[in-house]
């Protein structure tokens, strides 16, 4: 691929223990509560806790992508990570006011904000979208992102049970899902093209700022987004980021990769054999956990991982997985005070 190709990180990141934010949230969560439909878990304590996983993976950007060319950190309510060095010039804060519509705020809503990534002044045309709680786990080239063309290289995995009646499919899968097979509906409705049976792996994604904005543009999506935009928690009518990856898809800017992640259940031998088959597509298949003492083998080989919070994580889980990424990623980065 082009070496001069620049590539950018987006960050989306809040601060839960903010006293305002808290206010404001539960605030407007009673105001819009049975008003629409809004996600099982579009509030709960896990959508926006922090567990320190934000400097781990900032560490992880530094230790094995270093050829990143610059970081926004997308916050709202005047928030910045305490221990955050804002005077790093690969750092920019991105307040929600500099790239939200103002009749869209305050919004508690990550598809909302992510929506609006491409506002960001100065934002790359090649970037990738990370959460604050997914990590570069080992030295990675532009290339393990994007082809020789600079097209989008997307991992990957497939619906399981897809049925041709989409309805019935929608009004028996969870929220997420559904809001992925919207996304797939309204790409099908204007390429003709199915693409139901895509499912996004849960990793670090590439995408390419120019062909983001034209289909966020495009007459039969503009109206939809500007509408999502507005909406102050997630619900279950919305599209999805996903969709910018299906439009890459289907206009040639996007390759997608199949995507098996190591398996890491207590069926050992099951496990063997499934990633002996599989070794070459899961050497390079991000790994997702909620629980790093589990998965810890699945860990340490994956070239990308996320630990994913859950309300179902105890105070043990949590302590386990602090242990973890201050053990996998001890030494202090250029972007800390």
């Amino acid at each position: 691929m082009n070496q001069d190709m620049k590539i950018d990180i987006v960050y989306l990141w809040v601060d839960d223990t903010d006293k305002n934010w808290r206010a404001e949230k539960d605030k407007w969560l009673e105001i819009i509560r049975g008003a629409k439909p809004v996600y099982s878990d579009a509030a709960t304590t896990a959508r926006w806790r922090d567990n320190g996983e934000f400097l781990y993976s900032l560490r992880s950007v530094e230790k094995f992508a270093p050829w990143v060319n610059h970081i926004y950190i997308i916050t709202g309510f005047n928030q910045v990570p305490r221990w955050l060095n804002t005077k790093h010039p690969k750092i920019t804060i991105i307040p929600h006011e500099q790239i939200i519509p103002a009749d869209a705020l305050p919004t508690f809503n990550s598809n909302a904000i992510e929506m609006c990534i491409p506002n960001i002044p100065g934002l790359s045309e090649h970037f990738l979208l990370m959460n604050d709680d997914m990590f570069f786990n080992r030295p990675l080239s532009p290339s393990y992102f994007y082809d020789d063309m600079g097209r989008a290289r997307i991992m990957y995995s497939n619906h399981s049970n897809i049925s041709k009646n989409i309805e019935q499919w929608l009004s028996r899968v969870n929220e997420y899902t559904q809001t992925l097979i919207l996304s797939a509906k309204i790409i099908n409705a204007i390429f003709g093209q199915d693409v139901y049976k895509y499912r996004p792996s849960h990793g670090i994604d590439p995408y390419i700022k120019s062909s983001w904005i034209e289909c966020r543009n495009h007459p039969m999506i503009t109206g939809l987004i500007d509408k999502q935009i507005r909406n102050k928690f997630r619900t279950n009518n919305e599209l999805q980021r996903w969709l910018f990856n299906l439009y890459d898809l289907v206009t040639g800017r996007a390759v997608f990769v199949h995507s098996r992640a190591k398996k890491h259940s207590r069926h050992k031998i099951l496990n063997t054999i499934y990633n002996t088959i599989h070794a070459g597509t899961i050497r390079n298949s991000p790994v997702v956990c909620t629980d790093t003492n589990t998965a810890r083998g699945a860990l340490l080989g994956a070239p990308v991982f996320c630990i994913n919070d859950s309300d179902a994580n105890d105070e043990t889980i949590l302590h386990n997985n602090a242990e973890f990424m201050n053990e996998r990623f001890p030494e202090k980065s250029s972007f800390e005070k």
